[in-house]
């Protein structure tokens, strides 16, 4: 009997809820397994090069790491209903979703978590009763706590700051309420059948902000949106399916709007400046992981973040989705992009692009 596949991941991470609801979803065998110290540092750094979650080693000896990479692989490999709509306009749309829960949401994540109330506390709790199941809480908070202090220094590089707090927990109530609106109609974003961006939103949004005890609040007026999330981690079994005549809800037109309006024009000076750094450097096969300070706007408060370049490989997903449409597709996708604010955002031209390879990111056209 073959082995099941292995799922590391902790129920604090937010990309590792990402995939361990996909696999529940998809009614995969697997085990989920919440890796020791021990384990992160000898286990998955030796096989991905890191200490990083999620993981997943599959039966054949296989390693995988990043969500978006494992739940790619996976789709190709695994039985049951496809999370990828069909139709080009839902397809977009759910690669936009990923890109928004992925790269933008971990911004609100870190703010609820790192700065209000108990959070901090409980999640250090968690760090160390995971990394160190074997010891007394206080030890093993004790020894978790550099992790923490590492985790929590990251807020600067997301924009986590006086000047942002505002917009930040606005833009946190108004998603939720639109949320709440659109899933009081239906059970997941696009139907009665989960895409991948019900996925990457579940993830920042349940195992962050609704999980901590001092960020719940923000979902008492959200009963749609709880339930979405049970429906997402305990589902019912039934493939469902996505709306009829490629459908993207207007009820999710206010989420959209914002993600172009703010999410996408820091996408688009991240683009910039990785183009400006590749001219200055090329000889360079690969870009650093950050590039400098950017402006940015979040819940229409302006502030600073840092261009992570990561989130262009990230970007050129739903990209290279739009890029492939032929005439007849993209007519209809860009009556509904035109709808929510987005057309001349996906007009946008990847420069030089990322690969990655051996767990590692580079530009395509130096490797």
């Amino acid at each position: 009997m073959p082995e099941p596949l292995r799922h590391y991941g902790w129920w604090v991470s937010p990309y590792s809820a990402k995939t361990r609801a996909y696999l529940t979803f998809k009614q995969a065998d697997f085990q989920d397994i919440a890796p020791s110290a021990r384990g992160l540092w000898w286990t998955i750094r030796r096989a991905v090069g890191r200490a990083i979650m999620p993981t997943v080693r599959m039966p054949d000896g296989r390693w995988l790491q990043d969500s978006s990479e494992i739940v790619d692989t996976l789709e190709g490999e695994l039985t049951g209903p496809s999370i990828t709509p069909s139709g080009p306009t839902q397809r977009l749309a759910s690669a936009l979703l990923e890109l928004h829960g992925d790269e933008w949401w971990p911004t609100v994540a870190m703010h609820t978590r790192w700065n209000l109330g108990a959070n901090p506390t409980f999640a250090v709790e968690e760090f160390g009763r995971y990394g160190f199941p074997w010891l007394p809480t206080w030890l093993s908070m004790r020894l978790v706590q550099p992790i923490a202090d590492r985790m929590s220094g990251y807020r600067p590089v997301l924009g986590i700051q006086s000047e942002t707090l505002s917009g930040i927990e606005a833009f946190l109530r108004e998603t939720v309420s639109t949320l709440d609106t659109h899933l009081k109609e239906m059970p997941f974003l696009l139907g009665t059948r989960p895409c991948l961006g019900d996925f990457a939103l579940y993830g920042p949004l349940w195992s962050h902000v609704y999980r901590d005890p001092d960020s719940r609040h923000f979902f008492d007026d959200a009963p749609a949106v709880v339930a979405w999330f049970d429906r997402l981690a305990a589902p019912s079994g039934e493939p469902g399916e996505f709306l009829a005549n490629d459908a993207v809800p207007e009820s999710l037109d206010p989420l959209f709007r914002t993600l172009f309006a703010e999410q996408m024009v820091y996408v688009a000076s991240l683009m910039d400046a990785i183009d400006t750094w590749c001219a200055e450097n090329p000889d360079a096969g690969r870009v650093p992981r950050s590039l400098g300070p950017a402006p940015f706007v979040i819940g229409g408060c302006s502030g600073t973040r840092t261009w992570v370049t990561f989130t262009q490989w990230m970007a050129q997903r739903p990209l290279d989705v739009y890029g492939a449409f032929g005439t007849a597709d993209k007519g209809t996708v860009d009556a509904w992009l035109a709808r929510v604010g987005g057309r001349e955002a996906m007009q946008r031209q990847v420069g030089n692009r990322f690969e990655r390879r051996g767990f590692k990111m580079k530009l395509a056209d130096r490797l």
